[in-house]
């Protein structure tokens, strides 16, 4: 029994060393394993950092982006032009129809009367019994023609330097040979025109539409080439009424000269008038169409005329129908 005893104490004993021991080897790989495992860290570490720096001082490529196009047009979806690039494009478009009606009213109203007022119109008067060489050499010296040689050689040669007509003409610089051989030796066509002391300038154009089929204006041009030629400064009153013989192939200019060419001779008969010393030709000529437009009743012109005369002395407004039509 006692032997049994004691067994049992030695296997504990035993059993209580080897457990001691395998703590201590326990503790041992446990005080082992954090030393290696701080070891791989700081390894771990110190290799990030390499990389970290080596990754700092390395140009990296710049990533490649895609092109983005626009759609082409007509298949573009829900696409609107910004509102200030529209209003830019309206304003570009309002500006250049602008310039272009400035310009249009400008070349096709403006400009054509200014090259009327420009154009040179020159009176020429051939006297009975010039001869083709004088008459050349005339319109040389007045500046229809720059070489009077070549126009008479081209009389000669056309066997018309015996039938140049006298007379009056409005000629310009612009005109050929044959133009100015027409108007010197063609055949008058000649008919009779009645201007009634009423008619103005527009209604005398107005008749010769109606009487002989002229284009409108045809007269109304006639009267500015005649105040260019003469340097008058207007032409209705310098016109004045009658019967007068014209050539139907020029009538509207052979009218217009006649009837300056008699006033210019009714004019002369009152040259040594008073009123002379108080206005001037054109003055009177003036207040000669307002009488005559007010009245045709010849015994109520002198009172008429007498009104006027004393409303221009006082400085007072004439008040007469005629200076407001």
């Amino acid at each position: 029994m006692a032997e049994k005893q004691k067994r049992p104490k030695q296997l504990q004993f035993d059993f209580g060393q080897n457990v001691s021991s395998k703590i201590k080897q326990g503790a041992q790989k446990k005080s082992s394993k954090p030393a290696q495992s701080d070891k791989k860290r700081q390894d771990k570490t110190k290799a990030t950092r390499k990389a970290e720096i080596r990754k700092s001082h390395t140009v990296q490529p710049r990533p490649k982006t895609k092109k983005i196009e626009p759609p082409q047009l007509g298949k573009r979806k829900g696409y609107r032009t910004p509102f200030a690039s529209r209003l830019l494009l309206f304003l570009l478009v309002f500006m250049i129809l602008t310039l272009f009606w400035v310009w249009f009213y400008t070349y096709r109203h403006v400009q054509p009367e200014s090259e009327d007022i420009q154009r040179t119109v020159i009176a020429v008067t051939i006297e009975p019994g010039m001869t083709a060489r004088s008459v050349s050499q005339l319109l040389e010296q007045v500046g229809v023609i720059t070489d009077y040689s070549k126009l008479l050689s081209y009389f000669v040669a056309h066997d018309l330097a015996t039938v140049i007509r006298s007379g009056s003409y409005l000629m310009d610089a612009s005109m050929s040979f044959e133009q100015i051989a027409d108007v010197l030796t063609s055949m008058p066509d000649e008919l009779s025109l009645t201007i009634p002391p009423a008619f103005t300038i527009q209604s005398i154009d107005r008749y010769l539409v109606n009487r002989l089929g002229l284009k409108e204006g045809s007269f109304i041009k006639a009267t500015e080439d005649l105040a260019i030629a003469y340097g008058l400064s207007f032409s209705e009153g310098w016109l004045l009424s009658g019967t007068y013989t014209v050539n139907r192939k020029r009538a509207a200019a052979d009218l217009a000269l006649h009837m300056y060419n008699s006033m210019l001779a009714e004019l002369t008969k009152h040259l040594g008038s008073d009123l002379l010393q108080y206005y001037s030709v054109e003055d009177l000529l003036i207040v000669a169409s307002m009488i005559q437009a007010e009245t045709q009743n010849p015994q109520q012109m002198p009172l008429i005329s007498s009104v006027i005369h004393n409303r221009l002395k006082n400085g007072e407004p004439l008040g007469i129908d005629a200076t407001t039509r």
